[in-house]
Order: C-alpha cells, then sequence, then structure tokens
C-alpha cells in the first residue's frame, strides 16, 4: 500500500486529493424493505449521507417508494432507482413520482431493468428518462448506469449508443461493479473520445466477505469481473472457508496510482452495501483518516 506523506510528489499530492475527493462523495445503496429503524441505531442520521434504494423486479417499483420514504423520514438524502420494465404506464409513474416529491425527494436513478418482458409502455431507462424529463415537476437530477466490463444480455455496441443518448437526458453515471481498474480505465477513456462527458461514479461492493462477494457476483452477471479478482488475489482457497472480506482500497488505490488524465471525471463512489452500511462507513472513516483527508465537521 502507498504511504502518503509530508514529502510527495506533486503528482502524489493529486492523486491523494483525488482519493480523498471520492471517498467524500459516496452514495449508500440499500435494498427494499431494509430495516430502517433497526439502521439508524448502528450510524447517525445525517443530512450529510446520501442512500440510494434499488429495483426489485420481485417487489415492484411500489417496494423501493416505500422504503425511499421512510428513509427520508430520518433526514438523509435519498435516490430511489425506478426500473423501466417494471412500470405499467403514465399513470403509475406519475403516482410513483407524486410519493417521491411529497417527501422532499428530488432525484431519481433510471435503470431499464431486468425482467424479460416490460410491464407496460417503458421498454428501456431511454423511454423512462424521457418520461421524466417530460413531467412538469420532474426530478431535478437522473442518473443512468454505464457497463466498463459489458452487459450479460446487452451487446456492447448498444450499450454505447444507449448510454451516449441517455447522457442528453442524464445528470452523472454510475458504473456497474468492477474490480479491473484497467477496465475502467478504458472504457472510461473510449467513451470520452465517443463524446460520452457525465461525471461518474464508481460502484464498489463495501467490504463483503469474499464468498458472499462471489455468490451475489455471479448472480448479477459480473463473471469477467470475478474472474480478474480470483487471478489477481488467487482467492479460491478462501472462498469455501469463508471470512476474507473484499478491500476497496484494492481499485481504488490502484486507480489513484495511474495517471491522473484518465480518472478526471469519477467524481465519487456509490456503495451497493447489500445493506451492510455500517462496514462501509467504517471503512471508509478509517481510510480518511489513515490518508490525513479532510472531512467536514472534522480537521
Amino acid at each position: 500500500m502507498r504511504e502518503w506523506h509530508k514529502a510527495a510528489t506533486p503528482e502524489e499530492v493529486f492523486h491523494r486529493q483525488w482519493v480523498c475527493q471520492v471517498l467524500s462523495t459516496m452514495r449508500l445503496e440499500v435494498l427494499p424493505g431494509v430495516n430502517v429503524a433497526d439502521l439508524f441505531t448502528k450510524i447517525p442520521p445525517s443530512p450529510t449521507l446520501t442512500f440510494t434504494v434499488t429495483a426489485s423486479p420481485a417487489q415492484g417499483p411500489q417496494a423501493t417508494v416505500e422504503t425511499s420514504r421512510v428513509l427520508r423520514q430520518y433526514g438523509v438524502r435519498v435516490v430511489p432507482h425506478l426500473a423501466a420494465r417494471t412500470i405499467r404506464d403514465q399513470d403509475e409513474l406519475d403516482h410513483l413520482w407524486e410519493q417521491l416529491a411529497a417527501v422532499g425527494i428530488d432525484e431519481v436513478f433510471v435503470v431499464g431493468g431486468d425482467q424479460k418482458q416490460p410491464a407496460g409502455h417503458f421498454p428501456d431507462g431511454l423511454a423512462l428518462l424521457q418520461a421524466l424529463r417530460a413531467l412538469r415537476h420532474g426530478p431535478k437530477r437522473l442518473g443512468v448506469p454505464g457497463y466498463p466490463e459489458g452487459h450479460p444480455s446487452i451487446p456492447d455496441d448498444r450499450l454505447r449508443a444507449s448510454l451516449l443518448a441517455k447522457q442528453e437526458l442524464a445528470d452523472y453515471a454510475v458504473l456497474q461493479i468492477s474490480f479491473d481498474p484497467d477496465a475502467v480505465l478504458t472504457w472510461l477513456s473510449q467513451m470520452r473520445e465517443l463524446g460520452f462527458r457525465l461525471p461518474v461514479y464508481l460502484c464498489l461492493p463495501g467490504t463483503l466477505r469474499l464468498d458472499r462477494l462471489f455468490r451475489i457476483g455471479l448472480r448479477l452477471g459480473l463473471g469477467n469481473s470475478l474472474r480478474y479478482l480470483e487471478k489477481q488475489r488467487g482467492l479460491v482457497g478462501h472462498l469455501l472457508a469463508g471470512g476474507m472480506r473484499y478491500d476497496p482500497w484494492q481499485l481504488i488505490g490502484e486507480l489513484a496510482r495511474r495517471p491522473p488524465t484518465p480518472q478526471v471525471g469519477i467524481v465519487g463512489i456509490h456503495w451497493s452495501t447489500f445493506n451492510a452500511v455500517e462496514g462501509v462507513l467504517r471503512w471508509v472513516t478509517a481510510k480518511q483518516t489513515e490518508l490525513g483527508c479532510t472531512v467536514e465537521g472534522r480537521d
């Protein structure tokens, strides 16, 4: 691990500043139905915290809305995920947004959704983005996904064209989980050359146990990235035994050692916590202290 110290070169100072920035700009993703009351017995609610609530094909968009509304009662910022293929029509979209707006939510993260057949009028994320932007008092900010290592069922050329079309309606992109810094930087550089200009958030799974991370990753179609992680770290012997945890610094630290140009545009981290929020916050706080980052409310 690189040690940051007072004699750091200008390049290292830049990298340290970048790391501190992305660690401080974080989004904490939870699942619909998370026990919110229990969550806030473990961490203090704060208006500086941003929670996002995933879309569940099994539970439907109303479950995401309900969890988002409960989170807002604790004074935190909330960004619900809405999946286009789970929403029937404009009337349902209007009803969902009215509930969110009523509690002061002003941002939505838009995905296409993984169910094979759309529930109604919105076959993909672009269609839902267009409908949200057409609302008279709609969201102030909209986010979209990006896929550095591709999608298991969508060709790369379609993914690129879709993202370039969506950026005209969106404010930022969140990258799919990747453990490969070369894949992230290569994709980002190629997309910038194609005219992609949105700021992006990395997506990382916190400090999950590796056995659980591999099970979740396979379910999410992260096979390529999991193979990279196993090859780099030699993890096969640890998987069945469990206990060993993923260290997010494996990706963040490696990106920090690269030339600065490709990093421009990575503005924060979207943590897929799988409801293990306390562990993520503990890790981030420890890393900020280790690096000497200036944190709001702390010298």
